[in-house]
């Protein structure tokens, strides 16, 4: 059973106003949208808050909705309706139950939380850890949020993988953390906030921002006002509170039917690590005398592509490489091995030449490569061989999950951005061992160690070349890649079984 799908109908009942009964006792959601309305006017008297120049507010006449502005301008916005809701409920913008990205104002010594976007739990979760700092250290070039703010991650693939959470039990009710975040603070109630909370996790709320993503190709964000002028169904306050209370009780089942699915899916993820770890270490299939020894491929390379760099300077001592590899293999580096060279930058005033299509980071997943959304960029004839892509090449992201490759495996060659590491192996070395050798680094951390950044993780050329790889004979790569990609087979066999 997919529990993501069941996860999402139960989030689309809600927000339709078909997952609870309707009361005609409540109070209609237009009351609670007057109460924010008048508590929203009183904090700007106080100078607590701005006016939102964008401010609106939404009603029903003759069957249409109208949008009236702060400048008086009204106009007709049934096309933007998406699905009919109750007659207690009203559509409101999102930002006009909150105040956005608001600062925090407290002492400096204060110790605070601080919640950088690997602590923030993805999915449906609402979950996030924190540290301890002091105020004066965080509170420059970080984002603001205290207790029962609402955080929504901005940027790609956070974004996507909804990370998204309602900050409690923070350090003294305040914190800051990742600039990655959009933060919400809901004007009254804060259970407004975790009703939000369930929205930005629906797939309505993802695409929206998906199709309005801007910025530089492999860090795209979606904007403030994007979320901003997104419609919310609203409904009464009481209502409010019992659809939270019925979400949480059918996610409770819904983690029940998963559990067990997911203990699997752990079990078979834990494997095939293992099987990484035998295979990167010469254990997983048995090493054959007879083959060429990986020294006596290293120095053919270095006969045919003089180029090539191998490191001498520990010859004969392994001790500062991370484990020990068979004695038929060597300790050696990308640039020993291939060639490694960056796309070419996305720049619209200085890209000169026509336009093709080319590959970005996004396009490169965990073992494929998806050709969907294909951008186009101005490359000159002179540049074509040298930004071309080619069957085998490894392609290696740069910036964002550390580790992601994948191998191009079609015959025709394809341009691509500087987002992107393409690395050329040299005398028919196995593009897919390197592959699953990345991968396996990455499941270890082993990669961290050679990335940089704080907020987004690059792996630059110069460290992805300081990565010591071990190399095994060529024909004992092609076995190794060989036994790999059985049992995963049989691993995903399994998978695809229980996920039906």
């Amino acid at each position: 059973m997919d529990t993501k799908k069941l996860r999402q109908k139960i989030l689309d009942l809600a927000i339709r106003g078909k997952l609870v009964p309707q009361d005609p006792n409540d109070e209609p959601a237009s009351v609670l949208i007057e109460k924010i309305r008048a508590e929203k006017e009183q904090l700007i008297k106080e100078k607590k808050i701005k006016r939102d120049k964008n401010e609106s507010h939404i009603y029903r006449s003759d069957k249409s909705y109208y949008e009236k502005f702060a400048d008086g301008t009204v106009k007709c916005v049934d096309e933007e309706i998406p699905f009919e809701i109750p007659e207690s409920w009203e559509w409101c913008r999102w930002r006009n139950l909150f105040q956005m990205n608001p600062k925090n104002t407290i002492e400096e010594d204060v110790e605070v939380s601080f919640v950088p976007m690997a602590y923030i739990k993805d999915g449906y979760a609402n979950e996030a850890k924190f540290d301890r700092r002091q105020w004066r250290d965080i509170k420059l070039g970080f984002t603001h949020f205290q207790n029962n703010d609402l955080g929504i991650a901005k940027i790609t693939p956070c974004f996507e993988n909804r990370k998204s959470v309602i900050f409690k039990n923070l350090y003294n009710s305040y914190g800051a953390g990742t600039t990655e975040l959009h933060i919400f603070r809901p004007i009254v109630f804060p259970i407004i906030a975790e009703y939000a909370l369930y929205i930005s996790k629906t797939e309505n709320f993802i695409s929206n921002g998906i199709a309005n993503f801007s910025g530089a190709v492999g860090q795209q964000r979606v904007g403030k006002d994007i979320i901003g002028d997104y419609l919310i169904a609203l409904p009464p306050l009481e209502e409010i509170c019992k659809i939270l209370s019925s979400i949480s009780k059918l996610f409770l089942i819904v983690d029940g039917i998963g559990n067990d699915k997911d203990q699997l899916y752990s079990y078979i993820q834990k494997t095939k690590s293992k099987i990484l770890d035998l295979a990167i270490r010469g254990k997983l299939v048995p090493q054959d005398p007879n083959d060429e020894p990986a020294s006596v491929l290293l120095e053919r390379i270095k006969a045919e592509h003089p180029e090539s760099k191998k490191k001498t300077k520990n010859a004969g001592d392994n001790s500062h490489y991370p484990f020990e590899i068979p004695k038929s293999w060597e300790w050696c580096y990308f640039e020993d091995i291939a060639t490694n060279d960056l796309g070419k930058t996305l720049d619209k005033i200085k890209n000169q030449g026509k336009y093709y299509p080319y590959l970005r980071s996004v396009n490169v997943r965990w073992g494929e490569v998806i050709l969907d959304d294909l951008k186009e960029m101005k490359f000159e004839d002179i540049e074509i061989y040298r930004y071309s892509i080619e069957k085998g090449d490894l392609l290696v992201c740069e910036g964002g999950e550390v580790g992601r490759c994948a191998v191009w495996d079609r015959e025709n060659s394809i341009l691509y951005q500087n987002a992107i590491h393409r690395v050329r192996f040299h005398c028919k070395i196995d593009s897919y061992l390197y592959m699953y050798f990345l991968w396996h680094y990455n499941d270890i951390h082993f990669l961290d160690n050679y990335s940089k950044g704080v907020t987004i993780k690059h792996l630059t050329k110069s460290s992805l070349n300081t990565i010591p790889f071990p190399l095994p004979p060529l024909s004992e790569q092609k076995q190794i890649v060989q036994k790999i990609e059985e049992i995963f087979a049989s691993l995903d066999k399994i998978i695809n079984s229980i996920i039906a």
